[in-house]
């Protein structure tokens, strides 16, 4: 998808070039990146109408006739298991005058609009338009607008770009050398997802969840002192991925006050210390963690140039959800995991402002964020291509 580019954004590619410098010269990108309409517009086009976008967990719609929306930049989307118990996705826009069909979640038959009771199967075929006899325009074989979709361990990815890159290549860097070998989702069970919304453009927290260097300061009240690195507390070892991607192991304590473990741990991890932890991320939005006892997606969605919307799928191993103390460790949990993001949230939210500021100048960028490097670098080849 090659959209123009908006002059505005051209005007900025001088003042980038001190980021695309080595990391020992590298500064942070100017504050418009995380502002401007036009940059939000063509990361829009650019990213997400044209990559792979992570939209659900295949538990959310287990049974057929189940479906789910969500708004992708202001673009909605419905998400569906269909009778032979595929999942697929569509452009929820009713072909008569654009009107979602489908709202919020749960089981249905087929759907129908609400404004004028156009009719539409579970994949998103026009089956019935009523007092329409007289058209003479073809509406044969019509349906909403089809999106690709897949699933992969569990999760249901979708892409708005028909031509976009093949699934398998697009995931390939993470299943080499089993790189994701921790994330075994399809041996846990969801548990809850936390929508919580976030001041910021989405840039700021998806640096932030890669940003090492900020948790043995920020998060010194919850988990910071837990974490280790690499062989040094000034230390950071990391896998930097193709287009964006990232991957690597950590020494960190289960996910509660103190670091104790609430939940039985992960049964690919069992008889392995009790600081066994790693995180991955792919491109444009998704983080992956793991702790002894637990995984976690956090999922990045942004709903204008200046605010986000983070969802936290949390997942644990079945034997979990047998406890009698599950569902009062899990309100724990949540409790302690809203402190944490908390944190985050308030630190974000005061980089936003920053953005505008005329007194703002990027500062250079510490070895310790050679992912939030990656990351940068990554996005501007790709909103800055064509």
């Amino acid at each position: 998808m090659n959209a123009t580019v908006p002059i505005h954004f051209l005007d900025l590619r001088d003042r980038i070039a001190s980021t695309r410098e080595p990391l020992s010269r590298s500064k942070h990108l100017p504050g418009d990146f995380y502002h401007s309409a036009d940059i939000h517009a063509v990361e829009k086009r650019k990213i997400f109408l044209d990559t792979w976008l992570c939209v659900a967990r295949e538990e959310e719609i287990p049974n057929p006739g189940d479906y789910l929306t969500l708004r992708v930049v202001d673009e909605p989307v419905a998400v569906v298991r269909q009778p032979g118990g595929e999942v697929a996705a569509f452009v929820n826009m009713c072909l008569h005058r654009g009107v979602a069909v489908a709202e919020g979640r749960g089981n249905a038959r087929g759907f129908s609009c609400p404004y004028h009771a156009w009719g539409y199967d579970l994949g998103g075929k026009l089956k019935v338009a009523p007092r329409m006899q007289h058209s003479e325009c073809d509406m044969q074989g019509s349906r909403m607008p089809p999106m690709q979709c897949v699933t992969w361990r569990g999760w249901v990815f979708v892409s708005f770009n028909r031509a976009a890159m093949p699934f398998e290549e697009f995931i390939a860097p993470y299943e080499k050398d089993d790189k994701l070998w921790w994330f075994q989702t399809g041996r846990t069970r969801l548990a809850e997802k936390l929508v919580i919304e976030v001041a910021c453009n989405w840039k700021l927290l998806v640096e932030n969840l890669v940003d090492v260097y900020h948790v043995p300061i920020l998060h010194k009240g919850t988990f910071g002192s837990m974490v280790r690195y690499g062989g040094t507390s000034d230390s950071f070892e990391c896998d930097l991925l193709p287009r964006g991607g990232w991957a690597y192991d950590q020494k960190a304590r289960p996910h509660s006050s103190g670091g104790k473990q609430m939940f039985p741990t992960l049964p690919w991890l069992e008889g392995m210390s009790d600081d066994t932890s790693s995180r991955a991320g792919i491109f444009p939005n998704v983080n992956l963690s793991m702790r002894l006892d637990s995984l976690r997606n956090w999922v990045v969605w942004p709903t204008s140039p200046t605010t986000t919307e983070l969802h936290i799928y949390l997942m644990f191993p079945h034997a979990a959800f047998d406890d009698p103390e599950f569902a009062k460790n899990l309100e724990v949990y949540k409790a302690f995991l809203h402190k944490l993001v908390g944190e985050d949230a308030g630190m974000v939210a005061s980089l936003q402002l920053a953005m505008k500021s005329p007194f703002f100048e990027p500062g250079p960028m510490s070895h310790l964020e050679s992912a939030v490097r990656h990351v940068i670098t990554n996005y501007l080849d790709v909103v800055t291509a064509g």
